[in-house]
């Protein structure tokens, strides 16, 4: 027997069009002014159906244009040095998923659509400083500061008047994606490079950020967005048509207390700590690959993920990671 059910999404169109220019100014040997303008335009119509659910609302219609932009400054003050500043802004509309989800549900909780989400914009400003030391090292440290303005996040919602329906035998707090007051993000990325000899090399790159959102009550949250600390370490070793690549991948921890309030109505996506809270745990992964080329049109690439077998899952994806994985390829060029 066939019969039909509700469907996740509404039936939608969408559409995004934008227009851009850029400009590149070298004041002189050692200052380099650059610049962007774009301007986006967004429309969004969807049609819910309410033979299943009975929404107040039978579609949702989003068209939003705005001009965003980007200036920044380039300086060399010596030959090996360079240090840069930049301010930028953004824009992101709400997509099918934002606005138009139906009943994703959570225990406790049911997401509904919310027809009036309006589009999130960002004010960035990074600055950043670079030294190489010949052709042997790199050294690289930037600071960054975005705030988001009108940013798309979980609220309670109400359907129909109610705050809470039964939905699948359950009595669940409805909520939606909606417009918080702000939220802002803060951070500082650092990235290494060294050349050592008889083909020898290490690459690592580090990423630490914190960010907090106002609730609707008016007080401050970790943003659910703000990943933990992550990075990436490579060593590397090429001679001849040979590559190899040793490698590791690793996170950090998140407490409970630095989780978001919507992360902590979600303990299924994390571990729980020693007190039963649910907390994102520190991880990371040990990897290998290589790779060789046995003439110019025919190669061969062979490597281990996660050798040592760590369970890790990557933050608040609620999704145990793969184990360790074999990988063989065979490349061939015509």
């Amino acid at each position: 027997m066939i019969s039909i059910g509700p469907a996740r999404y509404p039936q939608a169109r969408w559409g995004s069009y934008a227009a851009y220019l850029s400009y590149e100014f070298k004041w002189n040997e050692k200052l380099i002014l650059q610049a962007g303008f774009r301007y986006n335009y967004f429309h969004l119509q969807a049609e819910f159906d309410t033979a299943f659910y009975p929404f107040p609302f039978t579609e949702a219609r989003l068209n939003k244009g705005a001009p965003i932009g980007n200036v920044g400054l380039i300086y060399h003050p010596a030959a090996r040095w360079t240090l840069r500043a930049s301010l930028a802004s953004g824009f992101r509309a709400p997509n099918v998923d934002d606005a138009g989800k139906v009943f994703d549900s959570s225990p406790g909780s049911v997401i509904v659509p919310n027809p009036e989400l309006k589009p999130e914009y960002a004010w960035n400003f990074e600055a950043g400083v670079a030294r190489a030391f010949g052709d042997v090292a790199r050294i690289e440290l930037t600071g960054f500061y975005t705030l988001l303005q009108q940013a798309m996040v979980r609220r309670n919602f109400q359907l129909n008047g109610m705050d809470s329906i039964i939905y699948d035998g359950e009595l669940s707090q409805v909520q939606a994606i909606q417009n918080a007051s702000s939220a802002y993000v803060y951070g500082v990325q650092a990235a290494l490079e060294i050349t050592f000899p008889k083909g020898l090399g290490l690459q690592s790159s580090f990423n630490w950020q914190r960010g907090r959102e106002e609730l609707d009550d008016g007080t401050v949250s970790p943003l659910r967005h703000a990943a933990p600390l992550f990075g990436i370490t490579h060593f590397t070793y090429a001679v001849g048509r040979l590559k190899m690549d040793l490698y590791a991948v690793y996170s950090g921890r998140i407490a409970y207390e630095n989780l978001s309030e919507e992360s902590r109505s979600t303990p299924y996506l994390f571990a729980a700590d020693k007190n039963g809270n649910p907390y994102s745990p520190a991880w990371y992964t040990l990897n290998f690959k290589a790779r060789y080329e046995v003439t110019d049109f025919f190669a061969c690439s062979a490597g281990v993920e996660n050798i040592t077998d760590q369970r890790y899952r990557t933050y608040s994806s609620g999704v145990a990671a793969a184990g360790r994985n074999f990988i063989l390829s065979l490349q061939v060029k015509f």
